[in-house]
């Protein structure tokens, strides 16, 4: 039947996110603390698609777990990752201005950013492929693209020990939106949803040279809908109904601009670094400097 993978990952979606907020709501009755239910709800993410895929005996690197490319994974993932800045570049300036970020003219602000990461990847991504095609025997540098990788991620555990305050608390943080936040969600979304309907529709479309097919929008507006009641505001569960439309068009470009990456570099992991890194960075930079 056609669209059956289309109908499968809708499936599992729903599935996820009722459960994640019925579980939640579990945990608050028994008085789970708040982080514990935040880390918890972030492994639910990575532990139930590759449960499926494992189950289903599916191959791993169909799915995006594959490093058979290692340079142009780190290559992409570390454009990709610094592209993300302009965006922690966005709300910092937004916070400076008294503008809600999650507010109509905060989010519109936040999309045209998102836009232009796009394009800018795009043109990245078509300008590092005529080099690649120049010389047969080309390979990325990643020495130093790896070790700025590194130092963005340390940077907040550098300051708390500095500061010698909460380190455990900001090393756990660190962890947290690097792999639950970053890695979890592209385990998810561009790991097992995109990478099932391509599967079956395949990739058939291109923009300058990044191939991708109904799997990138289908996905992107999913990871959209998911961004709309947000873990901590809404859950039916616990009489929390608070919805923001304007939070689903950040999240439905961003998805366009992580799933783009995850196609190029033919790789969870590249948009699982531009994804973990820069969330690992700017959020818990936040926390060591309170």
């Amino acid at each position: 039947m056609k669209g059956k993978s289309i109908i499968e990952v809708v499936i599992v979606f729903v599935f996820m996110k009722l459960f994640s907020i019925w579980f939640d709501s579990i945990l608050a009755s028994i008085n789970v603390s708040s982080g514990w239910r935040t880390f918890i709800f972030g492994l639910q993410a990575i532990v139930i698609p590759v449960a499926i895929i494992w189950l289903l005996k599916r191959k791993w690197s169909v799915y995006g777990f594959s490093i058979h490319k290692f340079r142009p994974v780190i290559h992409y993932g570390f454009i990709g990752a610094l592209l993300m800045m302009l965006l922690g570049a966005g709300m910092g300036f937004l916070r400076s201005r008294g503008i809600n970020q999650n507010g109509m003219e905060g989010s519109l602000i936040l999309s045209a950013i998102a836009i232009i990461m796009i394009i800018l990847f795009v043109l990245a991504a078509r300008l590092s492929q005529k080099r690649e095609s120049r010389r047969k025997d080309f390979k990325f540098r990643i020495a130093y693209k790896l070790f700025i990788l590194v130092v963005l991620v340390s940077c907040p555990i550098i300051v708390a020990i500095v500061r010698g305050s909460n380190v455990a608390g900001i090393i756990a943080w660190d962890f947290y939106f690097l792999f639950m936040v970053g890695f979890g969600e592209e385990i998810k979304y561009r790991g097992y949803f995109q990478s099932r309907i391509n599967e079956e529709f395949g990739r058939p479309w291109q923009v300058f040279g990044i191939p991708f097919g109904p799997g990138l929008i289908v996905v992107s507006i999913l990871f959209g809908l998911s961004h709309i009641g947000q873990f901590g505001v809404f859950n039916p569960f616990l009489g929390q109904y608070t919805v923001n439309p304007w939070m689903g068009v950040q999240a439905f470009l961003g998805s366009l601009f992580f799933g783009l990456i995850r196609e190029k570099a033919d790789s969870l992991i590249a948009s699982g670094i531009a994804h973990g890194v820069p969330n690992a960075f700017g959020q818990v930079l936040v926390m060591a400097l309170k």
